[in-house]
């Protein structure tokens, strides 16, 4: 594995960063809720999950997944990351696994979220690292960089334009590899109905208001909406008492609403989120579209779908042919989870 050294001073640098005595995490905490970037409640679930992820020894059981040694690593390699910002530290697993191939981070930073990624990329620096670690939330600060390797999370259509503004800054090589994730959303499958997958499905679909691609969108289901519809209004209901979102949905929802009354479309309206029953893909945030099915319906909306899907979540069950994921693990999934299938450490050290 990747240098015992090097591996326990990331892991002490990751932990003091997440110490709840930090005050530069918690002055971006602050920082965060003051201007009303993310609520306080996702900060808290999302900081919550990385200290336990790191407790359990995610950070060595990563390493070791990638075939990460001494010899087998990113050192000497520039890696540009351009960060979303659309969930609090969704860049965080993409800047840690940079630092731990052992490459050169330059980390352009969402103005959506820069102040919880930089307290941790301050507290890389601090860790005496053999590599470059650089941030800031403006590209030409990555003038004339010419990284090997571009990270960003996006749309195939915004691939384009963002290639285009790394060339005039020179931020890569013309010759650099591009890792793109493109997924949007994640489908869960239900076979089964009780207390504890209703709350599990809740957090999935409103964590974070909706928005992410392991955030549920499509739920495939073995019984209709109409058999759980009032058990889960009153249970989204209650999530959003304990978690309040910052973030209000577009009007065009309330035009869905209407438009699925027009035609008698099944459908559960909360005034600012909708389930409806339709097979169609998910095409705006704070909306969950639910159809009933068996394994089979699953599979055939996967290959539907195509690469815009993360996740396939299910309460236990195995389905024939398709990579699965525990529900309970939605919106808090180890450190080595996949995003858009690829492992960003393994990817850097090829």
């Amino acid at each position: 594995m990747q240098s015992v050294k090097s591996v326990i001073s990331i892991t002490q640098a990751v932990k003091n960063w997440l110490d709840p005595q930090n005050q530069d995490l918690q002055t971006a905490v602050e920082k965060t809720v003051s201007e009303g970037l993310f609520s306080a409640e996702d900060m808290q679930h999302q900081l919550s999950v990385l200290r336990g992820n790191v407790e359990n020894g995610d950070i060595e059981e990563w390493v070791k997944r990638a075939g990460l040694t001494d010899k087998n690593n990113a050192k000497g390699k520039k890696i540009l990351s351009l960060h979303a910002g659309n969930l609090p530290l969704v860049g965080f697993q993409t800047a840690l696994g940079v630092i731990l191939s052992g490459a050169d981070y330059y980390g352009k930073l969402s103005r959506k979220d820069p102040y919880l990624l930089a307290s941790f990329l301050k507290e890389m620096q601090k860790a005496g690292l053999k590599q470059e670690i650089h941030f800031s939330t403006d590209l030409d600060s990555f003038e004339n960089q010419e990284a090997d390797t571009v990270v960003f999370a996006g749309s195939e259509n915004s691939v384009p334009d963002v290639k285009e503004e790394i060339r005039k800054q020179n931020a890569a090589k013309p010759n650099a590899t591009y890792l793109i994730r493109t997924a949007k959303f994640s489908m869960v499958y239900l076979n089964e109905w009780n207390e504890e997958i209703k709350g599990e499905l809740v957090e999935a679909i409103l964590r974070y208001g909706g928005k992410g691609c392991r955030s549920a969108a499509v739920v495939a289901a073995k019984f209709g909406l109409d058999e759980v519809k009032e058990e889960l209004r009153s249970s989204m209901q209650n999530f959003w008492r304990k978690n309040p979102q910052h973030q209000k949905p577009a009007s065009e929802l309330k035009y869905q609403f209407a438009y699925n009354e027009g035609i008698q479309r099944n459908q559960l309206w909360l005034e600012d989120f909708l389930i409806q029953e339709t097979d169609e893909l998910p095409k705006m945030d704070f909306m969950v579209n639910w159809m009933e099915g068996d394994e089979e319906r699953v599979r055939a909306l996967r290959m539907k779908f195509g690469e815009v899907v993360q996740s396939i979540y299910t309460t236990g069950s195995e389905i024939d042919g398709l990579k699965t994921e525990p529900l309970s693990q939605a919106q808090s999934p180890p450190l080595w989870w996949k995003p858009d299938g690829v492992d960003v450490i393994s990817e850097l050290i090829m």
